[in-house]
């Protein structure tokens, strides 16, 4: 198992600066091409959280239950209204008459009803530019550790394993960077690549692999396992917690190594 870094600089200014970068590691045992990607942060990292809220009619009920709380009471012109509703309800001319006349309608009471917590999705967007062989395959081996631990493994017999899910960590060197969003345990939902975006170029065919791209553009997209609570977030105060031992996870299992979060050694595979 290794780390795969890119750029091969990221790993000294982690060490020595403790920089601001973002760590991708598998949430799920089984998985020993890698343990962790370190990347830098792209441009314009975006958070939308977002509840589900709907709307429902009282109605008289709604009457009674605010004259209860203290809103006023259930009067004449209230059960006028009602009566000439239900009898409109029949499809009578006289009721809608009655209505006309009075001026009164039954006062719906509508209120704003809480359905639920939309499930947060993530998209970032990597240009890889390898500047060196050692570059090439580690760019290579990031785009394909994404790729083949985004589907699903066939177990035979028309079943099928879930894929993996990934935990995405923003790190300042060894620690876990709170000013930028907290996500929990996330699958990889979409995944587009681009070569060569902006000219026809190859590196030297290495002999082994072939021709690396000089320029790989990456855009990864992740939707978290399950809609969150701020427990998933918050504690008593409002920075967002410690750990991950809440981060999520609805099947699998997951290794125990993930808890560490002071892991600085990101070495390459075919670096010297």
């Amino acid at each position: 198992m290794s780390i795969l870094t890119f750029p091969e600089t990221l790993r000294s200014r982690v060490s020595e600066d403790g920089f601001p970068h973002i760590s991708f590691s598998m949430a799920r045992k089984g998985v020993p091409e890698f343990t962790q990607i370190h990347l830098f942060i792209p441009v314009g990292i975006g958070s939308n959280d977002g509840m589900n809220y709907g709307s429902a009619e009282l109605g008289i009920g709604g009457a009674i239950s605010n004259a209860a709380s203290g809103g006023g009471d259930v009067g004449s012109a209230d059960v006028i209204a009602a009566t000439t509703k239900a009898f409109k309800a029949g499809g009578s001319s006289i009721a809608a008459a009655a209505e006309i006349k009075s001026g009164l309608i039954v006062n719906p009471y509508t209120a704003t009803t809480f359905e639920g917590v939309n499930i947060r999705q993530f998209e970032f967007a990597f240009k890889l530019v390898p500047t060196s062989a050692g570059e090439s395959v580690t760019a290579h081996d990031i785009e394909n550790a994404f790729r083949k631990y985004m589907y699903p493994k066939d177990l035979g017999a028309g079943s099928l394993e879930y894929p993996p899910t990934f935990r995405i960590k923003f790190m300042a060197g060894g620690q876990i960077n709170k000013y930028m969003p907290r996500i929990i345990d996330t699958y990889l939902t979409g995944m587009a690549v681009n070569y060569n975006a902006t000219g026809n170029s190859f590196h030297a065919n290495d002999g082994k692999l072939g021709a690396a791209p000089v320029e790989i553009d990456l855009t990864l997209s992740f939707q978290e396992v399950r809609a969150i609570t701020r427990d998933d977030l918050y504690g008593p105060g409002l920075d967002y917690i410690e750990g991950y031992e809440s981060a999520g996870h609805v099947v699998g299992d997951s290794p125990d190594s993930l808890n560490s979060n002071k892991e600085t050694n990101v070495s390459n595979r075919g670096q010297n």
